[in-house]
């Protein structure tokens, strides 16, 4: 009588089969809704400590178009929570299930270490604004993947929605970068004061 050989199983799938044993089930793959669930969840984090940090930041200013830069973008940051709710609404996503955004903690915590080496000066200004457009930066990048996944998952008007608010990031960003343009000159002509001081200090000695 033959007999049927078996093709032994790779690591991989030895130890998948161990966790699958050891708790009982399998778990179930990933779909891309859970991938959009995922995402909002994110960038709801994300949003909602940017609002604790803007005041931080628009306070630090010494650039007053600055400080109204921050200052407005926060009133806008609450508004882009308040669309993401109702797309949790529309979408049945449980609010209270929110891990905390990591990478915008990170970009926080970027921002106020500025906050505390640099004195009130253009050059803060400066550090402050390039803090501020990798948020931005962030932020453009999810919330255009997730119009993406929205569009592909029939989701129209909830792309519709964060749509506007992938505007208006990327409206914010450009915002920053001109208000840059003045402030790094005036930083560079600070920093170029110094370097002649120092210049000059070296000369005495």
């Amino acid at each position: 009588m033959a007999t049927t050989q078996t093709k032994p199983k790779t690591p991989a799938k030895q130890a998948a089969a161990k966790s699958g044993a050891a708790t009982g089930s399998q778990k179930e793959p990933k779909t891309l809704h859970d991938l959009l669930e995922e995402a909002l969840k994110d960038i709801y984090s994300a949003e909602m400590q940017l609002t604790e940090a803007l005041p931080l930041m628009a306070k630090a200013c010494e650039s007053e178009d600055l400080q109204d830069a921050f200052t407005n973008h926060l009133q806008q940051t609450k508004r882009h929570a308040e669309r993401l709710e109702k797309v949790f609404n529309r979408l049945g996503i449980d609010k209270s299930e929110i891990e905390t955004c990591k990478a915008m903690q990170g970009l926080i915590a970027e921002a106020k270490k500025i906050m505390e080496e640099f004195e009130e000066s253009p050059v803060r200004d400066s550090a402050l604004i390039i803090a501020a457009q990798k948020v931005e930066h962030y932020e453009i990048a999810s919330y255009g993947s997730i119009c993406e996944l929205c569009d592909v998952l029939g989701h129209r008007k909830t792309g519709e929605l964060l749509g506007r608010t992938l505007d208006e990031e990327e409206e914010t960003d450009e915002l920053l970068t001109d208000i840059a343009q003045e402030i790094n000159d005036e930083a560079c002509d600070m920093s170029e004061g110094q370097g002649e001081e120092e210049e000059e200090d070296e000369d005495e000695t």
